[in-house]
């Protein structure tokens, strides 16, 4: 019986090992990246707080640095798959009657290159084609629309406003004053490999459960 407990532990071990290996970046090829810096000037007292897919094919995990779309390893093959953009009232975050999210859910293949460092995603030059438009008043709205675009480790938005006085375009603020709208990345883990840890987590602690009391000496 303890031997039985042993193996069984030792397999769940092993699992949870090869589940968590197989979350390591060098097995992913998606990555999201999130950001939430104010907007600026153009559109103040305005933050916008943001998250991105970005899709980068197997084979570019080995290089390092900055990495063509069109080479080979990639072959066309980066993409932005989705954005969702908040935006929100910066003296009153969780007011709902300033709040608004711009879905930029159909994917680009409008990218340049990306940058790899250590089989991480560290930066992105790529936008997407189209806009989306606000109907919030904070920002601009009936009249302005915004288009998403990465540069780099930073994200952007850029702007375009019909107004009496003729259309106004501009950008997001680089160096807004609560801080640069730096892009964190981080990897997406396979549904596969999360559902194995879990398995193996759960075999861990029923056989914890199960462990039979010491006997008095």
């Amino acid at each position: 019986m303890e031997l039985s407990r042993v193996l069984i532990r030792g397999l769940a071990a092993c699992v949870a090992m090869v589940g968590m290996m197989s979350m390591a970046p060098a097995h992913a090829i998606s990555f999201i990246g999130k950001w939430d810096p104010s907007f600026g000037a153009g559109f103040p007292g305005l933050g916008w707080r943001g998250e991105a897919i970005f899709f980068l094919p197997n084979p570019c995990l080995v290089e390092s640095g900055w990495v063509l779309n069109t080479d080979s390893c990639s072959d066309s093959g980066m993409k932005v798959l989705s954005a969702e953009v908040e935006f929100y009232k910066v003296s009153d975050p969780t007011n709902a009657a300033f709040q608004e999210t711009l879905l930029f859910n159909v994917p680009s293949s409008a990218v340049d290159r990306m940058r790899i460092d250590g089989g991480q995603l560290t930066g992105v030059d790529g936008s997407f084609l189209y806009s989306r438009s606000s109907t919030l008043v904070l920002a601009g709205a009936p009249y302005t629309s915004f288009v998403q675009f990465f540069e780099g480790d930073l994200a952007w938005m850029s702007y375009t406003s019909d107004t009496p006085n003729g259309v106004v375009t501009g950008f997001s603020d680089p160096n807004p004053s609560d801080g640069r709208p730096v892009i964190a990345f981080s990897v997406i883990p396979e549904p596969g490999s999360v559902l194995l840890v879990s398995a193996a987590l759960l075999m861990i602690g029923v056989l914890a459960r199960r462990r039979p009391a010491a006997l008095p000496r």
